[in-house]
């Protein structure tokens, strides 16, 4: 595992237990596969739908975290993370892992 995935899953322990979980499967960090929203839905008993709902709240708060730091210093509009649809922040999780 790479340092910087190692410092991505430290951050994702911010998250919610549940949020830190489906993110690190769905984007296969930690050694996992990538999984997923329907497998993941059948693992957690939860539709697809609450699942893409706790995925893309876990990625804006992932996100508000990276540009709270001085690493990051940039301003984000007010309501821009709330507006931004799954795909544009599926894009972001992707290029931020690399």
């Amino acid at each position: 595992m790479s340092q910087k995935e190692e410092s991505i899953l430290t951050l994702f322990k911010e998250l919610s237990e549940r949020e830190e979980k489906v993110l690190t499967m769905y984007f296969g960090l930690g050694g996992k596969s990538k999984t997923t929203l329907e497998e993941m839905g059948q693992e957690f008993d939860i539709t697809a739908e609450d699942l893409l709902q706790i995925k893309n709240d876990g990625i804006r708060k992932f996100i508000n975290m990276i540009v709270s730091t001085e690493n990051y210093p940039i301003s984000i509009p007010d309501g821009f993370l709330e507006s931004a649809d799954s795909d544009f922040l599926d894009n972001f999780m992707s290029k931020f892992i690399g």
